[in-house]
């Protein structure tokens, strides 16, 4: 403390009236007085007549311990604790006195701040997402790029800077109004699932202390009809006419998603390997299924003619569907549907002119899937197995092949799996 700093028991209103004394102020230009009833609480004064409050501490073995044992402070340290107005003194001394308990403590509240300042910046949503993707999302998501474009696109360009801790449910609740305004329902869906999933990882490892979309309520983003539809017979026979007419690779691998209900990225990925003649299935290993499980898709007999069907494959590690042979997995799916759509829309009009081909995409040959199971009364047990969701606890564990005692059947039976077995359906 300055030698010239004066001890007073200050006051409100003494505060309040409290003017700069040249004559009694140290060279330095500012009079300092040191609180009586909060040693350690100073109030600074400059010529100009500006006033505010600090508090000076030292802490104990900071500068070292006797060898008796007894620890030594080191140098003194000052923190600003703010202008008056509008820092009050009740307020400035109880700010004094938590700085002043932590440093008999042995901490230092100023260095935990400026901790806490750098964990902030360091902790924006920017920085944070890409660790998410590559510790959480990457490892245990196959179709990890999904959410990495969703938050990407959604959540990256309003808050790439912005600090975990300042992100606040009103600032989910602005990005879910605007894609609800623009009709995007189902984009509010996914980017709600995701954030919560960012913000449920953030909080295990402590980056912050609650998960913000905790009881956040959006009864706005509930069924979304855009999310999924089944697709009726005369479309289905249509797709199937158009796809047969497309030629390799598309064409056979639209009509194996349609038989067998499997997810696009099951066949378009898969390998000669992981074809199974003998025992008629596709193994799918964990390393690239969804469920991060192995999963067999028993084949009928259409499935089966119409893999006999597609060009030999090099090796075992090929790809079955490739337009370089085998090298890479297809790609251009965009283009391939387009097609499929066109040829398609006009099927439908040639027989009718008042049916079209209403909008859908290739993950709805799953819920067509799904839904006509359901329809034929098979159990929600075997219409997982069918699809490959996933189970829970120890099912999840043990339970490696949810068709493997149903794969151990009479070839002639094959059909039975087909998702559309009515006669006739689909040629």
């Amino acid at each position: 403390m300055n030698a010239n700093s004066r001890r007073k028991r200050l006051t409100d209103q003494g505060v309040e009236r409290l003017k700069y004394d040249s004559k009694i102020a140290p060279k330095n230009g500012r009079l300092e007085i040191n609180d009586e009833l909060c040693p350690g609480l100073i109030l600074r004064v400059t010529p100009k007549g500006a006033k505010s409050f600090s508090v000076i501490y030292k802490i104990p073995g900071e500068g070292g311990v006797t060898a008796a044992g007894r620890l030594l402070t080191g140098r003194q340290h000052r923190v600003t604790l703010g202008a008056t107005p509008p820092l009050d003194l009740k307020s400035a001394r109880d700010r004094a006195k938590v700085i002043l308990r932590a440093a008999s403590e042995g901490r230092d509240l100023r260095q935990e701040r400026i901790a806490t300042h750098i964990q902030r910046h360091q902790n924006t949503f920017g920085r944070t997402f890409l660790r998410f993707i590559d510790q959480e999302i990457k490892p245990n998501v196959s179709s990890w790029r999904n959410v990495e474009r969703v938050l990407r696109i959604h959540a990256l360009p309003h808050w790439a800077d912005k600090s975990l801790h300042d992100i606040r449910r009103s600032d989910i609740h602005a990005i879910l109004d605007g894609l609800v305004s623009r009709g995007l329902r189902g984009a509010g869906s996914e980017v709600r699932k995701h954030l919560s999933r960012f913000f449920n990882w953030a909080a295990d490892r402590e980056l912050i202390s609650d998960n913000p979309l905790s009881g956040l309520k959006r009864s706005d983003l509930g069924s979304n009809p855009e999310a999924g539809r089944a697709l009726t017979d005369l479309e289905l026979r249509a797709i199937w006419q158009s796809a047969c007419s497309l030629g390799y690779p598309f064409g056979a691998l639209f009509r194996l998603l349609m038989l067998t209900g499997q997810r696009r990225n099951d066949w378009a990925h898969a390998r000669s390997s992981e074809v199974d003649f003998g025992n008629r299935w596709l193994e799918i290993p964990r390393a690239r299924y969804k469920s991060r499980r192995d999963h067999i898709v028993p084949l009928s007999a259409q499935a089966m003619s119409i893999l006999s069907s597609l060009p030999p494959c090099s090796s075992p590690a090929a790809f079955l569907f490739s337009s370089r042979e085998g090298r890479v997995p297809v790609s251009g799916f965009s283009k391939a549907k387009a097609k499929v759509d066109d040829e398609a829309s006009a099927m439908l009009k040639l027989e009718n002119l008042t049916q079209s081909l209403q909008n859908y995409r290739i993950h709805d040959f799953r819920v067509t899937c799904e839904t006509r199971l359901a329809t034929l009364g098979f159990s929600q047990d075997v219409r997982d197995a069918v699809l490959g969701h996933a189970k829970q606890g120890l099912q999840k564990t043990y339970n490696k092949h949810d068709c493997q005692s149903a794969c151990k059947f009479d070839p002639s039976s094959a059909s039975n799996f087909d998702p559309f077995p009515r006669r006739g359906l689909l040629v």
